[in-house]
């Protein structure tokens, strides 16, 4: 971990379902609040009497209690919130280590470091905490978001399937079993995949026509012939909590001459995008790379010296960002400074250009930062017509 100080010690607290760097140094899934405190590389468990015998079972943490035996937990019953019954607990725990001072997360509730500190602990919130030691994966991390990811891309070949063999109707509408093919048929198949695989989302884009060119656009209605379909895909692990992130775009029978040149584009850029990944490499660099190549195409990007020539379709967004226990981590690769690749990230290359008027194309793979460049974790085709791909 980030050195909290010399004199001070590690309080995390909270449910591990939405706290990543509870679950990280724990290793344990709780739906119910957990206090770890951690000091001079030594960390305590403390959980509810339900969970005790789980957490010792499953969580990395050698030292577990439960807080029942703490003479503080049996005011709970009296406290007029649960937070001040928390409060309670925690000042007791920490006087019983001896700790005074104490390195917590920003999101640590404000209500229990003002108790903290009537007790003269000092909380110090530290936005850096496990930062870098999140961002490095380890083989067994690495492997198990390559499960996730192999996970993502049977949701994205369920959706494939159901585009290649749709038709279209008089309008240009595609049907499939006698129904429209909708944007939220081709969610629930991706959806109902993964819930298959041991996987869940919280969220899939499955976004067409002139509606994908707003990137984070879910999408609705129906699917056309002819037009852009964006699948991005990120399915997390219900056992892991680690995340897997691919995109793909497609189409659907003939395609427009512009809708083409815009795929050949992102595909050109992200290839490149790929090329330039190993450790050393600066994200911003990365990223200039591709906006580069835009602008050889004749596609404006957001980065002022990249702005010209104005365009309808533009990379409007970043190049990629780390995954891991969170969808978005450290590192980005973008227009920030500073962000430097290092062996162990696991990274998203992910252009994009959008046309109000057509669409949106964007092509992302999920990648493993190695000591000689990189090993993707997305081995998946990049063709834009669906007939191609739906046989891979």
């Amino acid at each position: 971990m980030t050195e909290p100080g010399t004199r001070g010690a590690l309080l995390l607290f909270g449910e591990t379902y939405h706290h990543p760097n509870l679950l990280y140094k724990t290793g344990f899934l709780a739906p119910d609040p957990i206090i770890y405190l951690e000091r001079d590389g030594k960390g305590v468990l403390y959980t509810n009497v339900m969970e005790f015998e789980r957490a010792k079972k499953q969580s990395r943490v050698s030292e577990v209690h439960h807080f029942f035996e703490l003479p503080s937990a049996r005011q709970w019953a009296t406290a007029s919130t649960e937070l001040e019954g928390f409060a309670g607990t925690i000042k007791e725990i920490l006087q019983a280590h001896g700790v005074d001072d104490v390195a917590v997360e920003p999101t640590f509730p404000a209500f229990l470091a003002d108790r903290l500190r009537e007790a003269d602990v000092a909380v110090h919130p530290r936005p850096d905490l496990f930062t870098e030691l999140r961002r490095r994966k380890r083989p067994d991390e690495v492997e198990t978001i390559a499960q996730v990811q192999a996970a993502g891309l049977e949701g994205l070949r369920a959706a494939i399937r159901l585009i290649a063999q749709s038709q279209p109707d008089g309008q240009g509408v595609l049907r499939t079993d006698g129904e429209i093919l909708t944007s939220e048929r081709l969610t629930a198949a991706i959806e109902g995949r993964l819930l298959e695989l041991g996987c869940t989302t919280e969220d899939t884009i499955a976004a067409a026509g002139p509606a994908s060119a707003d990137p984070h656009a879910h999408g609705s209605g129906p699917i056309r012939a002819g037009q852009p379909t964006v699948l991005d895909i990120y399915p997390f692990s219900k056992a892991s909590r680690y995340w897997g992130d691919l995109t793909r775009t497609v189409v659907k029978g003939p395609v427009p001459e512009e809708l083409r040149r815009m795929h050949a584009a992102v595909l050109r850029a992200q290839e490149e995008g790929l090329r330039l990944v190993r450790p050393g490499a600066k994200g911003a660099d990365i990223h200039r790379a591709i906006c580069a190549l835009f602008r050889e195409a004749g596609y404006a990007s957001l980065p002022a010296e990249f702005s010209q020539p104005p365009s309808a379709a533009r990379f409007i967004h970043g190049t990629g960002h780390g995954v891991g226990l969170e969808i978005h981590e450290a590192p980005r690769i973008g227009q920030s400074e500073g962000q430097v690749l290092k062996e162990g990230d696991v990274v998203t290359i992910e252009p994009g250009l959008y046309d109000p008027a057509i669409g949106g194309v964007r092509i992302e793979d999920l990648v493993v930062v190695t000591a000689d460049g990189y090993r993707n974790l997305t081995p998946f085709p990049k063709d834009l017509q669906v007939e191609s791909l739906a046989r891979a």
